[in-house]
């Protein structure tokens, strides 16, 4: 994830993320557990793993649908905003992803929010 989904990504690294796995979750399948005398620890670890595998699964296959940099998503091949992409993005491992609307930012915000500028600022 720190190298294919990490602070600034892209769609290849992205693709080349959900590809890798793709072959560890093919690994998982082979994760055997076995009770011991100290009860059920690989059945823990096996959930651990299962349960960060699908959190996983979550940004490598949301990310590439918003093709922008907006907040702490940071497209390298995408550096602009779409105000086409003013929404949330809502990932299901059985539905996939959704485009959820987002109500106008009222007024008594909007009056306090101001452009900050960037001349002299190192920007990423």
């Amino acid at each position: 994830m720190t190298e294919h989904a990490g602070v600034v990504r892209d769609e290849e690294g992205l693709r080349t993320g959900l590809a890798e796995l793709d072959v560890i979750e093919k690994r998982m399948e082979n994760v055997g557990v076995h009770p011991d005398i100290a009860g059920f620890q690989d059945l823990a670890h096996a959930f651990d793993l299962k349960s960060a595998a699908l959190a996983a699964l979550a940004p490598l296959e949301a990310a590439p649908e918003r093709q922008e940099t907006r907040g702490c998503h940071n497209r390298s091949d995408y550096p602009d905003m779409d105000p086409a992409l003013r929404v949330n993005l809502v990932w299901s491992p059985t539905t996939g992803i959704t485009h959820e609307s987002l109500p106008p930012i009222p007024k008594e915000i909007t009056s306090l929010m101001e452009d900050v500028s960037t001349d002299g600022k190192l920007v990423e």
